[in-house]
């Protein structure tokens, strides 16, 4: 601080030595510095202070010490309870260890109804049962294991469990995790209390957890377990699964046996119930491959067998074995299998042999064509007399549209004269107006251009005159004045070419003769526009009529018009130049044809109509063929002709495609009542069926090599729709059987269309089938080449003689009918006298002198165009041959074909049976061979059950768009569900054994009850069941195949076909059997 100074003299700051307010004044002598204080003088502690404390201290803790004598620590208490916690360890290791080895072989899935079922989380049984277990075992083991040391006596112990009601405490005093993918586990037991004792007396307590690892994949076994039942009952909807892969695999099937039934193979199931079974046991076997990694290895083997049978008897038997036949075939192939032995399971993929080889069924298309649509619609073209018929549009490229337009151009007016009285006083009593319209001069003028029809010019005098009287006293004076008024008028006619049809492009030349044809071009139309609308004198009437209008205030510039419609003349031979033309339109359009998919067909997507008007409209520009200008108006009339009749065609088009997706309505709303699920989803089946080759697993964990391995096992492994008893299931009493799986499939359109299924039996199909004329046409010339083809010479009299005699006698009776169309035809469309007409259809008879050859060429149209030939010639039109030719041709084709069609023709059963076309003779051959190698005549026993009539195909199916001439396919439906239960399922899994070899644990699935003794009284509490492993799901199949007599679908009169454990699959209980309640839909038991 600054000092301040007095007298001369000054005073210093203070200095403070010591502690507290203790200080020392020490002050400078006289003639000092005078200057400020040392800002480095602080208080601070003398050193020799602190010495003399640190001194005395340490006297006194030395002599304390020297007093008291050596300190003792008594650490027994905790090494006790030390070794305690050590040995508590293992023990709950070893007892979670064993907990989770009975949790895994006594699982329990759904929880009892008692006190200690009620302590489990309904949701998460499982884990909660293994808790108890866990928390039991340990508490009894712990009981078990104590320790002495140093004279005390260390427990370890868990509260206990005296009722059912102590059951959630303990379990929440454990907790279960997994490890390595649920391979093992990681066990935390909660409060476990450590005592030691003295002579009785507690001398600590210690609270402890335990952690350990226990190498049992228990969790693993049970969650993949449910993973793989998940799997099952899922629908084709909800993912991979069950669903999704029978919906590919049946598609695939039915597709298949459905084409072979439609080109005549002898399949009158096209789905049964060994294709559902042997489906949904691949399907399995894939699902436990994703769950578990490997499948049940009886399983695999008894599915190869079960796929050579199914193989074998779609090839050579049709009726399949049943009951204990089968199943004693299919499964004891499954008991010799090989198991993995040694602990080490087999690393074979044998679950890729289940995938599809290929695509799914559906991926192959129906080309659809516009065919026979092109001719009908062309025929309505050329007939038509509407606005967009042939003719209409050929005069439409003639029209154009004539204006007489007046108009007044100029006028010179004079004035009117003032009233001038005769004289003075004379008054005005009246005027009277007079005028007379006058053509006093006239002019014409070219036009300028070959539109310019007239250009007159008339001058019109109105000529006025007024009359006027006077009065003046009495006397009466009439004076009259004239003038004239001048105008000058204009009238002008004027063509202009205004076609309706056809694309815009300008025409040239126009109103001078020339053009493609040579003809008129519309130059007669001036003259016609001038008769019309300006004949003599006309202009002179119209330019007076002008000025009359006028009477009060001429305004120039104001024109009348007058407008008309003319069309010009056609030159000779335009018609037939445009139909000539318009045949190659007409054949290329016939030509337009698309895909249709299968599965679109059977999505109720599909409508080939629109794809086709799509087609059309797409290649419109090209078809029709516009020029940038029209060469005249003939070629003006050919592009419009080519235009209005591809309208013709998509107009047709855009009618059936209307009706085409009311018929899919129709359809999915029958699908719908059928599978309610599948309503309005038919198209995503399809997708399933047709995308898929293999579906991806989602596997239920990453397996690398090392790890532990699962292994199914399932009692049965293979689940058959028939009957299994005490030998394949060890469960069962000796003569019980049970059904493991139940099927259900229902054909919706089976024979005869949308038949209800049960009331039509093999006595009700007609003893012969009843063919359409081209069906049965066909099958006459392929027997006469399987005849040609056997080399041999049966007796004129044999029984294939005869039939084939017989069915070339009824399809000539059927073609009768044919030629009555055609002399129909002829007597409407020529002038050929009735010999003529029937000469002609002789001469086209004779080129095809054989029946079945002569059907044929009905079918393709040669039949046709001969009678026409033939009829054309005998009318000797010369240059118009070719014409008529055509438009006969074409009439006769329409109206032949649609005889043919609705002619129908009885079939003989040894045509049927043996000789419908020329590669039947090799396919009984290769039956005959498969028959020896398998020791059996499966020849024979086809015969027998197909035979008397029951062997030709009858039409089974939705026809789509089953109009004449545009039946494209035939679709049907399948609803198919199965419902499935194994008495038994294990899965089992190397582990370490308790004595360091190897062992295996064991989760089982059987359906008992679990016990536990909760409460340690010796009796063991109902906690919950085993459920077993159960499943029900369902898919709908659709079978497309092109359109045709034979159609697709079910013919054995079994619409409905139920497997005998229908609805609910049977299982073992006790001394019997019983429906399996965990299958969902099925009855549930008198509860718990």
């Amino acid at each position: 601080m600054s000092a301040r100074t007095h007298s001369g003299g000054s005073v210093v700051p203070i200095r403070r030595l010591g502690i507290g307010s203790a200080a020392v004044r020490r002050g400078s002598g006289v003639g000092g510095s005078g200057g400020s204080g040392g800002d480095g003088d602080r208080g601070m502690v003398p050193f020799a202070l602190i010495a003399v404390v640190l001194l005395l201290g340490s006297v006194v803790y030395a002599n304390t010490l020297a007093l008291g004598g050596p300190v003792v620590v008594d650490t027994a208490a905790d090494d006790a309870l030390d070794r305690a916690e050590s040995v508590g360890r293992p023990t709950v290791r070893a007892a979670a260890t064993a907990a989770a080895r009975e949790a895994a072989l006594h699982p329990v899935t759904t929880p009892a109804n008692t006190n200690a079922g009620r302590a489990l989380d309904p949701d998460r049984p499982f884990r909660d049962a293994l808790r108890l277990r866990i928390a039991l075992a340990s508490a009894e083991a712990l009981a078990n294991a104590r320790t002495d040391a140093g004279g005390l006596t260390a427990t370890a112990s868990l509260p206990a469990v005296d009722s059912s009601d102590d059951a959630r405490a303990a379990i929440e005093r454990v907790s279960v995790a997994p490890l390595a993918n649920g391979t093992a586990m990681r066990v935390t037991v909660r409060n476990v209390t450590l005592t030691a004792t003295r002579g009785g007396s507690v001398v600590a307590t210690r609270r402890v957890n335990y952690t350990v690892a226990v190498a049992v994949p228990a969790l693993a076994m049970h969650d993949r377990t449910v993973a793989y039942e998940s799997r099952l009952n899922r629908s084709p909807f909800e993912g991979p699964g069950l669903g999704r892969a029978l919906t590919w695999r049946l598609w695939s099937v039915a597709q298949a046996r459905g084409t072979a039934q439609y080109l005549g193979a002898p399949v009158s199931n096209v789905l049964a119930s060994r294709h559902v079974e042997l489906s949904t046991n691949a399907a399995s076997l894939r699902a436990q491959g994703a769950a578990y990694g490997r499948s049940d290895p009886a399983g695999r083997a008894a599915m190869i067998r079960a796929t050579g049978r199914v193989g074998a008897q779609d090839l050579l038997v049709p009726a399949m074995d049943s009951g204990p036949s089968w199943t004693g075939r299919v499964l004891d192939a499954g008991e010799t299998a090989t198991a993995p032995t040694g602990g080490s399971p087999s690393t074979a993929t044998e679950e890729d042999r289940w995938g599809p080889s290929g695509g799914a069924a559906g991926a192959d298309d129906i080309s659809v064509g516009v065919n026979a649509t092109a001719d009908r619609a062309f025929i309505a073209f050329l007939d038509g007399d509407s606005a967009r018929g042939f003719d209409a549009a050929i005069r439409g490229a003639y029209r154009s549209r004539a204006t007489r337009r007046v108009s007044v151009i100029g006028a010179t007016r004079a004035q009117r004269p003032p009233p001038s009285p005769p004289g003075s006083n004379w008054t005005l009593l009246s005027e009277r107006d007079q005028e007379q319209v006058v053509v006093v001069d006239r002019e014409s003028r070219r036009g300028s251009s070959a539109r310019s029809v007239a250009d007159e010019r008339r001058t019109v005098a109105v000529r006025h005159r007024v009359t006027r009287r006077w009065t003046s006293n009495g006397s009466v004076r009439t004076t009259t004045a004239t003038w004239t008024d001048r105008y000058r008028v204009r009238v002008t006619l004027s063509v202009e070419y205004v076609p309706k049809t056809g694309p815009d492009r300008p025409t040239d030349p126009l109103y001078v003769r020339g053009g493609a044809l040579d003809g008129p071009n519309l130059a007669d139309l001036p003259g016609a526009a001038r008769a019309e609308l300006l004949p003599p004198g006309a202009a002179d009437r119209e330019a007076r009529s002008a000025i009359r209008a006028r009477t009060n205030e001429v305004g120039f510039g104001d024109s009348t018009v007058d407008r008309t419609i003319v069309h010009g003349t056609r030159p000779t031979g335009l018609d037939d130049w445009v139909y000539r033309d318009l045949i190659g339109v007409r054949e290329e359009v016939r030509n337009v044809s698309v895909p249709v998919s299968r599965s679109a067909v059977a999505a109720g997507e599909a409508n080939a109509a629109r794809r086709l008007a799509t087609a059309i409209r797409s290649r419109r520009a090209t078809l029709v063929d516009a020029p940038e200008t029209y060469d005249g108006a003939a070629d003006r009339a050919r592009v419009t002709a080519r235009a209005a009749y591809v309208d013709a065609v998509l107009a047709d088009l855009d009618a059936r495609a209307a009706g085409s997706t009311a018929r899919n309505d129709a359809y999915l709303d029958r699908v719908g009542r059928l599978r309610g699920n599948a309503d309005g989803r038919i198209d995503e089946l399809a997708r399933v069926a047709a995308d898929a080759t293999a579906p991806e697993p989602a596997p239920a964990g990453q397996w690398r090599a090392g790890e532990v391995t699962f292994t199914p096992h399932g009692t049965p492994g293979y689940l058959p729709v028939t009957a299994v008893d005490s030998e394949h299931v060890a469960s069962l009493a000796p003569g019980e059987t049970v059904h493991p799986l139940a099927a259900r499939n229902t054909n919706l359109f089976a024979v005869p269309t949308d038949d209800a299924a049960d009331a039509v039996t093999d006595a009700a199909l007609p003893p012969e089938r009843t063919a359409s004329l081209p069906e049965a046409g066909r099958a006459l010339v392929a027997a006469n080449r399987t005849a040609a083809a056997t080399n041999a010479s049966p007796p004129p009299d044999g029984d294939d003689d005869r039939e084939r005699a017989t069915l070339r006698r009824r399809v000539a009776d059927g073609l009768r009918a044919v030629d009555s169309r055609a002399l129909a035809v002829l007597d409407r469309r020529t002038s050929l006298p009735p010999g003529d007409r029937i000469a002609a259809v002789r001469a086209a008879n004779s080129r095809w002198p054989a029946p079945g050859k002569r059907t044929a060429a009905v079918v393709d149209g040669s039949y046709a165009a001969a009678v026409a030939r033939a009829a054309t010639a005998r009318a000797g039109t010369g240059d118009g041959d070719e014409i008529d030719r055509d438009r006969l041709a074409l009439r006769l084709r329409v109206q032949t074909a649609d005889a043919a069609t609705n002619a129908s023709v009885d079939v003989p059963e040894g045509i049927r049976a043996g000789t419908v076309d020329e590669t039947r003779a090799a396919r009984r051959a290769a039956l005959r061979r498969a028959a020896k190698r398998a020791g059996s005549n499966a020849t024979e026993r086809l015969h027998k059950r197909y035979g008397m009539g029951k062997l030709g195909p009858v039409l089974a199916g939705l026809p789509v768009a089953p109009v004449p001439g545009y039946w494209y396919a035939t679709v049907n439906v399948w609803d198919v569900e199965v419902a499935g239960a194994y008495p038994r399922f294990a899965v089992t899994a190397p582990v370490g054994g308790p004595d360091g070899g190897d062992g295996r644990v064991r989760y089982v699935r059987d359906g008992r009850n679990v016990t536990i003794d909760v409460d340690g009284d010796g009796t063991a509490e109902r906690v919950g069941r085993s459920d077993r492993v159960a499943f029900r799901t369902w898919t709908v199949v659709v079978v497309v195949v092109p359109a045709g007599p034979s159609g697709v679908g079910d013919v054995d009169g079994n619409a409905d076909e139920r497997s005998a454990g229908w609805p609910c699959p049977s299982v073992p209980k006790g001394t019997g059997t019983s429906t399996e309640t965990a299958v969902p839909g099925c009855p549930a038991s008198g509860g718990e």
